[in-house]
């Protein structure tokens, strides 16, 4: 039996110990990656929706799914959106909502409401939703717009 020296067997605990302490950081890292990570993660077969968002995409649209602003309809467009839900049925956020039909008083001060993105179908091998609603904080009352009342259309293309 061959023996070592108390030095080098120091030094060899000391080794390990510090590996076994940077593995420790690796595993805690990752973890609060995943901890850090949002919890309403989008599945790869979740509809898309077809944004008109930005000079860009003015035309023809982009496919995306959870954009931070969103264009619903030539009148009506949303910002700073926080998505709760994003799944097969289904999207629904809260963000900032503008539109023509209160330029005098929400252009420089956007109104809070919950747009949800709903009917999901397929448009050319893609699948997007198809219809939205649009639910002011305040109750949608005070302003006469179509885009306001019910279900309606959403660009699909």
């Amino acid at each position: 039996m061959k023996r070592t020296s108390t030095p080098r067997r120091h030094r060899t605990a000391i080794a390990a110990a510090l590996a076994c302490a940077a593995a420790l950081g690796t595993v805690a890292t990752a973890t609060g990656a995943q901890a850090a990570a949002p919890q309403h993660t989008v599945k790869a077969d979740t509809p898309y929706v077809m944004n008109h968002a930005g000079e860009e995409n003015a035309d023809k649209g982009k496919a995306e799914r959870q954009p931070e602003r969103l264009v619903l309809s030539e009148f009506t467009s949303a910002g700073d959106l926080h998505w709760k839900q994003w799944d097969n049925k289904k999207a629904v956020a809260t963000g900032d909502v503008t539109g023509m039909w209160c330029l005098e008083t929400c252009q420089d001060k956007p109104l809070k409401g919950t747009i949800t993105l709903s009917d999901p179908k397929t448009v050319h091998g893609k699948k997007v939703y198809s219809s939205f609603t649009v639910e002011l904080a305040g109750g949608n009352g005070a302003y006469d717009s179509e885009d306001l009342k019910g279900k309606h259309a959403l660009a699909t293309s």
